[in-house]
């Protein structure tokens, strides 16, 4: 019986390719294999390559006084001396101001009404700047309360309809949508749905202000749907970096979702104390495995109050780099920047990383 080749003996560039799918914390591991695989781990063409590979989106919402929005999107690039957002010349459409939001692949789906209930799905694909409406929902949904997850390249969605302790979970099938509709994933019992959510593990997780709950769309019926601790905190942001759900609070700030007890925990800095992120608007995991955070810094008057004159505002990024210890998660602060200036009246919607 013949053995494969093993991954040394193929070419350097077919070897990085394997490795850029693979999360970072594994790279240690990988490191103590050979003294080969250990030089590309580090080299700096791995993290070239995985910056070719994905790109990180952001919406912004500007508001007018006839009710009406206009939407700006962003794409965050490396620069010389760090990272900057530049613009990108996607149009604006209403569908935008979803937050039923999800990207697979190179295209971001919005599902639902941003002010009123709707069957809509709208999908924008990030290579060609088109948007497309996609196949309808069965049920009506508002984007603020509707959650969403992928699973096995499968989009999930669920709440959003009218209020009752029964929602219907519909799902849709990205990769057949010109011959296939959503199906109806079963019904579930749960108290409330948050737009916060993401998926881990095959699993959705919606945090919501004193508990968090769990679809597993493979668990058997009355077992899909699980209510985990109760938290007594909001969540503002959600996202998934290497496998570890994270979130922020208004009152905890950052913490990372312990998926083996099931619990929420800080994030430590390298001293072992709290990491403090504060006033967070957004955060996606970076193509490298490390976090991206961002917020805004305000200009201020001699007094150090906001300036009331002042029409802009600066979009600050972190990178935050993630290692386990034991059964905690460190992060460190590797770089702290102004990526864009924006004027004061717009207001943070999405962060998406989408495949390229």
């Amino acid at each position: 019986m013949s053995h494969p080749p093993p991954l040394s003996s193929l070419p350097d560039d077919i070897v990085l390719r394997c490795l850029a799918l693979v999360p970072r914390m594994y790279h240690l591991n990988i490191s103590w294999v050979s003294k080969d695989l250990r030089s590309l781990v580090r080299s700096p063409e791995l993290n070239l390559l995985r910056s070719t590979l994905r790109s990180l989106h952001l919406c912004f919402q500007e508001d007018h006084s006839d009710n009406n929005s206009s939407f700006h999107w962003f794409t965050l690039n490396e620069a010389e001396h760090g990272l900057v957002l530049n613009p990108t010349p996607f149009p604006s459409h209403p569908s935008y101001g979803s937050s039923s939001t999800v990207a697979v692949g190179s295209n971001i789906f919005f599902m639902g009404g941003s002010r009123e209930p709707s069957t809509d799905l709208w999908i924008l694909d990030t290579r060609s700047g088109n948007v497309t409406k996609g196949p309808s929902m069965s049920v009506a949904r508002v984007g603020r309360t509707t959650a969403v997850g992928v699973i096995d390249g499968k989009i999930y969605v669920m709440g959003g309809g009218e209020f009752n302790e029964e929602m219907q979970v519909e799902v849709f099938d990205p990769e057949t949508e010109t011959e296939t509709t959503w199906e109806l994933a079963g019904v579930e019992k749960v108290r409330k749905i948050s737009r916060c959510s993401a998926t881990v593990e095959g699993k959705v997780y919606m945090v919501e202000y004193l508990e968090t709950n769990v679809y597993n769309p493979r668990g058997g019926e009355g077992e899909r749907m699980v209510r985990t601790e109760r938290f007594t905190d909001m969540a503002h942001s959600v996202c998934v970096v290497e496998d570890v759900l994270f979130a922020f609070f208004t009152r905890a700030g950052l913490m990372w979702f312990d998926t083996k007890i099931n619990v929420w925990r800080r994030l430590v800095g390298p001293d072992g104390t709290d990491l403090v992120l504060s006033r967070v608007k957004g955060m996606s995991e970076y193509h490298d495995g490390r976090l991206v955070v961002f917020n805004y810094i305000f200009a201020t008057d001699d007094n150090g109050l906001w300036d009331v004159n002042e029409v802009n505002k600066n979009v600050q990024c972190m990178l935050v780099s993630l290692d386990r210890a034991g059964d905690k998660i460190c992060g460190r602060i590797d770089w702290s920047g102004i990526v864009a200036t924006v004027p004061v009246w717009f207001n943070f919607l999405h962060c998406l990383p989408v495949s390229q």
